[in-house]
């Protein structure tokens, strides 16, 4: 498990993450198809809805399409250039 330190910004993309999962993808798929569709381990998954990993650019674009929105729908920054450079 990573040791990583969510700032607060990844940390409310996370809980939004999970509640777009609860409330529209949870009822229609699981963790594994999702991961498997979009080529993602499904611990990957469990580990953002838990704080211990940031949520990537694929992975937000992932639940965009799944829930036919633009990725800045759900994290407001996903098109400023330095959002997901380490």
């Amino acid at each position: 498990m990573s040791n990583i330190k969510l700032n607060p910004h990844d940390a409310r993309i996370a809980v939004s993450l999970q509640k777009l999962w609860d409330a529209h993808l949870k009822p229609i798929m699981t963790q594994e198809y999702l991961a498997k569709k979009y080529d993602f381990e499904q611990n990957f998954i469990s580990q953002v809805f838990h704080f211990h990993c940031k949520a990537t650019h694929a992975l937000i674009c992932a639940f965009a399409k799944e829930l036919a929105i633009q990725p800045i729908d759900i994290d407001p920054l996903f098109n400023d250039p330095s959002r997901f450079r380490k």
